[in-house]
C-alpha cells in the first residue's frame, strides 16, 4: 500500500486525519473513514472504498495508492469529483493515474 505525498482529505475527516491514517497502516478496524484509491480497472479513475476494506490482506499486500481520505461516502464522492477536476484543470485531460504517480507516492 502506498500514500499520495499530498493526501486529499475531507473536511469531516480533517480533525481525525492521523488516527484514520494510523489505524490503516497498522491495520485497526474503524468506522466512518473512506479511502479513495487510483482506480484497480483501467476503464476507471478513482474507487472509493470503506477504510476497512484495507485489513483485507489483497490490499494491504498490494501497490494501491491512497490519494483521499473522507469522513463518509458523499464527501468521498465529492473529494473525488473535486480532484478529478483539478486534474482536468492542470493537465486538460483527465489522466488521474499519470498525474497522481508523477506527483510522487511514499510507501508505507
Amino acid at each position: 500500500m502506498r500514500w499520495y505525498r499530498k493526501l486529499y482529505i475531507g473536511e469531516t475527516a480533517r480533525k481525525d486525519r492521523y488516527r484514520i491514517v494510523g489505524k490503516v497502516k497498522h491495520r485497526r478496524p474503524q468506522r466512518d473513514a473512506y479511502l479513495i484509491t487510483l482506480a484497480t480497472n483501467e476503464k476507471n479513475l478513482l474507487d472509493i472504498y470503506p477504510a476497512n476494506t484495507m485489513l483485507w490482506r489483497y490490499f494491504y499486500k498490494s501497490s494501491i495508492l491512497i490519494v483521499g481520505i473522507a469522513g463518509n461516502h458523499e464527501e468521498a464522492v465529492e473529494l473525488a469529483c473535486h480532484m478529478i477536476a483539478q486534474v482536468y484543470r492542470e493537465t486538460g485531460g483527465f489522466d488521474v493515474r499519470d498525474y497522481f504517480e508523477e506527483h510522487g507516492s511514499r510507501k508505507q
